[in-house]
């Protein structure tokens, strides 16, 4: 598909889902909640992910700057149901403890240098640093989760092998923040919902006549 014939597709796509899911995704965290919410997520479900969050709320009196203060084996024990629990714990360590300067900076810089200072820090992806800056600080940024990418790919918008990182940068170039923060969250419902990884819903979909994966799977 030419560029253009791509947005008007993703347009007809996120107006569906939009008539699907009218009740528009608001958090109503802090940066700083999100912040640690967005790492506690990683390969796990936001149920699990809630869960911890408030368990290490619980622990720091509503302060999650002060996890500085607990022992690594603490903060472990407080966040174990979420796995990758080493990982996740430096990772929020590291950036708690900048957190105050880091806020003002993600405030004031463009999107990519926003992303490139939030990657350095250890086990922070590209995604992580898009949900963070997106439902944070409302840049225009688009992050690609494993149900997005999903979905993504199965509708056939994209060719086979673009990655995740360019599928972000094209949204971004062409669509503004609400769109994309919408058009993100979306994707995510449709896919726990209906696109599933295993056993999709297809027969009940509103987008299976825009769908390569169904249009395929029909064929044969």
């Amino acid at each position: 598909m030419k560029e253009t014939e791509v947005v008007a597709r993703i347009k007809e796509i996120a107006e569906r889902l939009n008539q699907l899911f009218p009740k528009v995704y608001r958090t109503d965290r802090t940066p700083e909640e999100q912040m640690v919410f967005t790492i506690l997520s990683q390969n796990t479900t936001d149920k699990n992910a809630e869960k911890c969050l408030e368990s290490l709320k619980r622990l720091t009196n509503g302060d999650l700057k002060s996890v500085i203060g607990f022992s690594q084996e603490r903060l472990i024990e407080t966040i174990k149901p979420c796995g990758m629990y080493n990982q996740k714990v430096k990772a929020i360590i590291s950036i708690m403890k900048d957190w105050e300067s880091l806020k003002e900076k993600l405030k004031e810089l463009p999107v990519q240098e926003a992303i490139k200072l939030l990657t350095s820090y250890p086990y922070i992806g590209t995604k992580t640093a898009r949900v963070v800056l997106s439902f944070s600080f409302n840049k225009n940024t688009f992050p690609v989760d494993t149900h997005c990418y999903r979905v993504l790919k199965r509708l056939g918008i994209f060719p086979e092998n673009r990655d995740k990182d360019k599928i972000s940068e094209f949204m971004e170039e062409h669509f503004d923040t609400e769109f994309n923060r919408k058009f993100h969250y979306n994707l995510i419902r449709l896919g726990r919902t209906i696109c599933r990884a295993r056993k999709p819903e297809c027969e009940r979909c509103l987008l299976k006549d825009l769908c390569r994966f169904y249009g395929e799977k029909n064929f044969h």
